[in-house]
Formats: structure tokens, C-alpha cells, sequence
């Protein structure tokens, strides 16, 4: 019977003491998988956070290139002079200088014609722009009249500033641009869109020329006219000869 008892005994107590071990090998194996929950839950909050980041840097990347190329009133980033205003939506492709000579004279008397000859006028500089315009207003509008009244063209002098005169009729008939100066005078409906050409004068090549807008500060814009640079070394070579 001692022997039962003790084999009793022995086998109880093996029995507690593996699973006493299965026990341990349980919790241990939770306390793994517990952790490498955590950890991977860890590793997509870093992705996440990561992806947002350069989604933001990407946001900012197009916002900055599309400020860039579409601009203020100003210059483009193609060079082109772009304004909105009251009337319409202007954008300016080119400047040209041009020389517009005088118109001949009829034949007349002797002495009408000597009177001519001494009061006979020069040719004229003039300053010609071409651009689009936009009608944004609600009735029909020419591209002329839109520019004339939300631009200018001036010459900056010493006395002031003075506005130049459109003198687009004046161009003759041949000029190569002379459909966008009869454009000019054609109305644009509401909506539409048409290219035209102006021309504004006389010019004085030693002065200062630039386009402005009429109503507010934001354009002003300096037009290079040929000429210019001669003018400023004759005036200085004056100077220098009156010193002496």
C-alpha cells in the first residue's frame, strides 16, 4: 500500500509540473504574438504618417509650378504682358516700333508749296501693340476702345508724365499688320476673344515709354524703343561739350 501511495504521489506530481510548463509555454507564446501585433501596428502608423508626408510635398510642389506658370497681372512666364480689367482680359504679345512717314502732298502753287516745304512735318515714331483680348463686360466691346480705357501708353519726361494719342487709323492701308488694325475696331461679343492691333504716338525715343493701367498701380510695364540708347549718349555728349 506505502508503495501505491508513493507511486500515487510520484505521477500527481509530474502531472502538476508539465503542466505547470504547458502553462508557461502558453503565456510566453501570447506575450510573443502580443508583440509582434504591436510592432507591426507600429510599422503602418510610421508608413502612414510617411505617405501623408509626401503626399503634402507633392501638393505643394504642383501648387508652387501652377503659381508659377499662371501668374498675376504682370509678366508670364513666356514673357507675355497679361492684364484683367474693367473691361476685359488683355494679353499682350509684342511691342513694335514703328516709323510712320508723312503723307504726300497735292501739287498746288509755287508759293504754297515753299510754305509747305519749310512748315513740312518728319516722319512720326509710333509704338504698336499686339495682343488678345477678352470682352468681359456685358455689352459689345472693340478691342481699341477696351485698351484705351483700362490701359495707357506714357512717356515719363523730366515735367511729368504725358499720355500718348491712338493713332491706329493712321497706319496706311499696306502695313502687314493691317487686318489686326482693322480687327481693332471690330466689336467682340460678351465672351469672345479676338487678336488686334494698336498703335499710339508721337513717340520721343529719348524718353522713358511705358504701359500702365488706367484705374490701378498694378501694371507698368517699360516698352524698349530703338533709338533710345542713342538719344542718352547724344544728351550726355552735349553735356560734356558745354562743360568744356
Amino acid at each position: 500500500m506505502s508503495l501505491k501511495k508513493y507511486l500515487l504521489a510520484g505521477g500527481l506530481s509530474t502531472v502538476l509540473l508539465l503542466g505547470a510548463c504547458n502553462g508557461d509555454d502558453t503565456s510566453t507564446e501570447e506575450e510573443t504574438d502580443d508583440t509582434a501585433t504591436e510592432e507591426t501596428d507600429d510599422a503602418a502608423t510610421e508608413d502612414a504618417a510617411d505617405d501623408e508626408e509626401e503626399e503634402e510635398e507633392d501638393t505643394d510642389t504642383e501648387d508652387d509650378s501652377s503659381a508659377d506658370e499662371e501668374g498675376t497681372d504682370g509678366e508670364s512666364s513666356d514673357g507675355e504682358i497679361t492684364y484683367s480689367g474693367e473691361y476685359g482680359d488683355f494679353t499682350i504679345a509684342s511691342f513694335e516700333q514703328y516709323t510712320l512717314e508723312p503723307e504726300e502732298a497735292e501739287e498746288e502753287e509755287e508759293e504754297e508749296e515753299e510754305e509747305e516745304e519749310e512748315e513740312e512735318e518728319g516722319p512720326t515714331e509710333l509704338v504698336l501693340a499686339e495682343f488678345e483680348f477678352t470682352n468681359n463686360s456685358d455689352v459689345p466691346t472693340s478691342p481699341e476702345e477696351a485698351f484705351g480705357l483700362d490701359l495707357a501708353i506714357r512717356q515719363m519726361a523730366e515735367t511729368g508724365e504725358s499720355t500718348l494719342e491712338n493713332l491706329t487709323m493712321d497706319l496706311p492701308d499696306d502695313h502687314e499688320k493691317a487686318d489686326m488694325a482693322s480687327q481693332s475696331v471690330e466689336l467682340v461679343e460678351p465672351g469672345e476673344s479676338a487678336t488686334a492691333l494698336v498703335a499710339y504716338g508721337p513717340v520721343d525715343t529719348s524718353l522713358e515709354t511705358a504701359l500702365q493701367s488706367r484705374n490701378d498701380e498694378e501694371l507698368n510695364e517699360t516698352i524698349e524703343l530703338d533709338g533710345a540708347e542713342e538719344s542718352a549718349d547724344d544728351e550726355e555728349e552735349e553735356e560734356e561739350d558745354s562743360e568744356e
